[in-house]
């Protein structure tokens, strides 16, 4: 009976093969292997890029100051949107804050949580000022860029009023957390942000 597949690369063999034509392997000497075995390929299994005891998670600091780049780049994005949208039509100053907040308000969130979903999903976890600042948001688990789901949640309130209740709520409840959390939405997402090289 002849060997039906090559015990050296495991390549199915065509009957009575002296050789395999993968390969090369000399197939004269070798035992018969039967039908229902085929041979076990094992593939290099790879290191976790990052391993848990050598992550250094982001200071208060460091987030803070990346939070104010990206925030001075979403205001001149939103006063960009309100010049280009509102300026031919609007009697008054649309930058007056008191004449223009229904529109800014919400146009800002929008563009707010649309800037640190967007380029934290598709940006390796960074936006512009996390990557200034050489930090970036993982997922606290594997260590490795969360779902777009989990930046969605992440960012749910980036840009709006709502983020300094998500901040002191994040605080209270993170007091003292190893992962240095400082927002409650980082606690639902399931994410962290951490230091890179």
């Amino acid at each position: 009976m002849a060997l039906k597949f090559c015990p050296k690369c495991g390549k199915k063999l065509e009957p009575d093969a002296s050789f395999c034509d993968a390969c090369g392997a000399d197939l004269r000497e070798k035992k018969e292997t039967s039908e229902t075995t085929t041979p076990v390929i094992s593939e290099p299994t790879q290191e976790p890029k990052l391993k848990p005891e050598t992550v250094i998670y982001a200071y208060f600091l460091k987030r803070i100051i990346a939070w104010i780049f990206d925030g001075i780049i979403i205001l001149m994005i939103t006063s960009t949107f309100s010049w280009i949208l509102i300026l031919p039509w609007y009697p008054f100053n649309m930058f007056d804050p008191f004449r223009a907040w229904w529109f800014n308000v919400p146009v800002g969130w929008l563009l707010g949580f649309l800037y640190h979903w967007g380029l934290e999903t598709y940006n390796n976890g960074q936006t512009l000022g996390k990557m200034a600042l050489k930090i970036r948001t993982v997922d606290e688990n594997t260590l490795e860029q969360a779902t777009p789901s989990n930046y969605a949640v992440n960012n749910i309130f980036k840009g709006s009023p709502f983020l300094i209740l998500d901040l002191i709520i994040g605080i209270l409840k993170n007091s003292g957390d190893p992962k240095k959390r400082v927002r409650v939405m980082q606690n639902v997402s399931e994410t962290v942000v951490i230091m890179t090289k």
